[in-house]
């Protein structure tokens, strides 16, 4: 069971948001390219990146292409806004692992012919119900209706997110998790993580792999020169 650190930016600073919303935005007092080296000194192996300005529909931000090239020897993946097959070929070329949401959940049939070992389907939950759109609006599909159509692809792991446990810190969404991964997905989690307890409880769903954290490590509660922290990071992923 691995953690994964994340960061997510928003016109450049690093941010965290609560339940999606923009208007939560709260920043911290580090540069992208600082915690990302801070990150990686503490053995992290991969890094997940959010970029908002094109989750909320802006231009995506140009700074964050360059950090998979910058940081070779971590797997970087990169979510928000890669709403178009070009974007998503884009992100794989700059040598991300592309999390794609919204055109994975309405236009799978485009992600056809890419390698599925180099996506990632972020499978939002709000109640049960899958996100789109930065997580402005609840699918019209069931979890059921849009989890065939990707598994189909060879598209295997997920992305879950309990979106009203995001940066709440109050859990992990383990309904969530165990709900994508009954489906025959391998699950990241994501949202809500607070401490390497909570890394525990994750591990013991059938199907996780590895869980995401942002806020806990931004705000101390998990600080990466921990040992057993950077443990966390360094072990392998698989599901259990």
């Amino acid at each position: 069971m691995r953690l994964i650190p994340s960061m997510d930016l928003l016109g450049g600073q690093v941010v965290r948001l609560l339940k999606g919303e923009r208007g939560t935005a709260g920043s911290y007092p580090v540069t992208p390219e600082a915690w990302v080296m801070r990150l990686v000194d503490a053995g992290a192996k991969r890094i997940h990146l959010v970029d908002l300005d094109a989750a909320f529909g802006e231009a995506p931000q140009p700074e964050l292409r360059a950090f998979a090239k910058a940081w070779p020897g971590v797997r970087f993946q990169l979510g928000g806004g890669l709403r178009s097959r070009d974007a998503v070929l884009r992100v794989q070329d700059d040598g991300f692992d592309a999390v794609v949401g919204t055109l994975a959940l309405e236009h799978p049939e485009r992600l056809k012919g890419l390698d599925p070992a180099r996506l990632i389907a972020a499978l939002d939950l709000r109640a049960g119900v899958p996100a789109v759109r930065g997580w402005t609006k609840d699918s019209a599909l069931s979890l059921e209706a849009v989890a065939g159509p990707l598994l189909e692809l060879g598209i295997l792991r997920a992305l879950v997110t309990d979106v009203d446990r995001d940066g709440a810190m109050s859990g992990p969404g383990l309904e969530a998790l165990a709900q994508v991964a009954a489906l025959g997905f391998r699950v990241q989690a994501s949202g809500g993580l607070r401490d390497l307890n909570d890394l525990t409880l994750i591990a013991a769903v059938a199907g996780a792999e590895s869980a995401i954290s942002g806020k806990a490590l931004l705000e101390g509660r998990l600080t990466p020169e921990d040992p057993a922290v950077q443990a966390a990071m360094a072990a392998p992923e698989g599901v259990n």
